[in-house]
């Protein structure tokens, strides 16, 4: 994956690829498209960030430290071929939740990947805990993502890499502005994120692309994280994450569920449970709660990344279990994300308010998650049905930096109307 930048035809490279860029995330029109124009060039853009190195198995071995996921504990031999470094708190906990209004009969749980670390947890560690050491074994220095101006995987990257010496430049595009996207901003600042605002998504993909250039300019070796986390790096975090499930419902911490609620945005979470729970022989089925607009988030994208982990897991080592994901695997909720990605939604905001102070949440995602669980539990549910809502958001504290030094301008309002937003 991140070997291609410093290729000539690599990663973020040409009009071809620019092409797949210009169709992603605006909405219908953008789907429409990336199909017409780019149906090729997109394969392309996903082939690149695909593409995962090799290394010596010593040198995998020597980063791991000793510790061993769960999906290498199954398979040894993804051991030696597939990159991780201990990042998170693993397992992570199953707990109750009291059964919504109107669904007495339901068991409503709660799988606390909120809790994945105390630096900043959420479901991107698990997606980290790969890119990162893949990114130390290339001795990259520089890691290159892209994100909403409140991103939280861009946070989540720049906050860990950190830990591990690494400086992270965020490529940024508009989203609705929401004290945790305030939040987030100040966590950038403190974190020494180089942050650069673009204003559309497109435009954002483009600036990636130039500050791979530059970096590699300034003599540093630039490493690229696709947005969201999601590539088969990535997704091959949560295929470990419902393996993890289906250990704590055979040591008896909790019935099997018959429906698991997660969001639905870049695809590689959902992604990776269903590859995961069909791996595990689990019967759970996987509803995913689409939070942006159509491209690149729908049942598709989903099936690709499901598909395409599979394979290449298979490849690697024959005795992973052979799993056909179909759509029928799964099922996509569009009915909650809005007028837009990021925009409130009455249900979000009643969601929110029911899970306080249980839970964090926040209205981008997981509130909008929870509005179709607590939904799904009061409207469609069976009695003794178990519904397991999966936590993605962070819940660690955020530190703040106290001066927006390294802020861009047009972003400086959003943070702080006051005196230092201005000139």
């Amino acid at each position: 994956m991140a070997g291609a930048d410093e290729k000539p035809q690599g990663f973020l490279s040409r009009p071809m690829t620019r092409r797949a860029f210009v169709g992603t995330g605006l909405g219908a029109t953008g789907a429409l498209g990336a199909a017409a124009a780019g149906g090729g060039a997109l394969g392309y853009f996903l082939h690149r960030v695909n593409q995962v190195e090799r290394f010596p198995p010593g040198e995998l071995e020597r980063l791991r430290g000793g510790a061993v996921p769960i999906l290498f504990e199954r398979h040894p031999v993804l051991g030696h071929a597939v990159p991780w470094r201990p990042l998170g708190a693993f397992p992570t906990p199953v707990e109750p939740l009291p059964a919504p209004d109107g669904a007495p009969d339901v068991r409503f749980l709660v799988k606390r990947d909120d809790l994945t670390s105390s630096l900043y947890g959420g479901n991107k560690v698990r997606k980290l805990e790969h890119f990162l050491a893949e990114a130390e074994l290339l001795g990259r220095t520089t890691l290159v993502t892209v994100g909403g101006i409140g991103s939280n995987h861009g946070l989540a990257t720049a906050l860990h890499g950190r830990e591990l010496g690494l400086r992270t430049e965020v490529s940024l595009f508009d989203q609705p502005v929401t004290d945790d996207v305030r939040r987030n901003l100040r966590g950038f600042l403190h974190a020494g994120a180089g942050l650069h605002y673009e204003g559309g998504q497109a435009a954002a993909f483009l600036r990636a692309r130039r500050l791979l250039d530059e970096a590699r300019g300034r003599g540093e070796r630039p490493y690229f994280i696709n947005v969201g986390g999601t590539s088969r790096l990535g997704v091959v975090g949560y295929v470990s994450a419902a393996l993890e499930l289906a250990d704590q419902i055979r040591r008896g911490e909790l019935p099997e569920p018959d429906r698991i609620f997660v969001p639905l945005g870049t695809c590689g979470t959902a992604a990776g449970l269903v590859v995961g729970l069909r791996m595990a022989g689990l019967r759970s089925r996987v509803s995913a709660v689409r939070v942006v607009g159509l491209f690149p988030s729908n049942a598709l994208m989903v099936r690709h990344f499901a598909r395409d982990v599979t394979g290449w897991l298979r490849e690697l080592d024959p005795s992973v279990p052979s799993v056909d994901v179909g759509l029928g695997d799964f099922e996509v909720h569009t009915e909650h994300l809005g007028p837009d990605y990021g925009v409130p939604t009455q249900e979000a905001e009643a969601a929110l308010r029911w899970a306080t102070p249980r839970l964090t949440l926040e209205t981008t995602y997981t509130a909008k998650t929870m509005a179709a669980c607590l939904n799904y539990c009061r409207e469609r549910s069976e009695p003794g049905e178990t519904v397991l809502f999966w936590h993605t958001y962070n819940s660690a504290p955020v530190p703040q930096a106290s001066s927006l030094e390294g802020l861009p301008r047009g972003l400086r309002g959003v943070v702080d109307p006051g005196p230092e937003s201005g000139p």
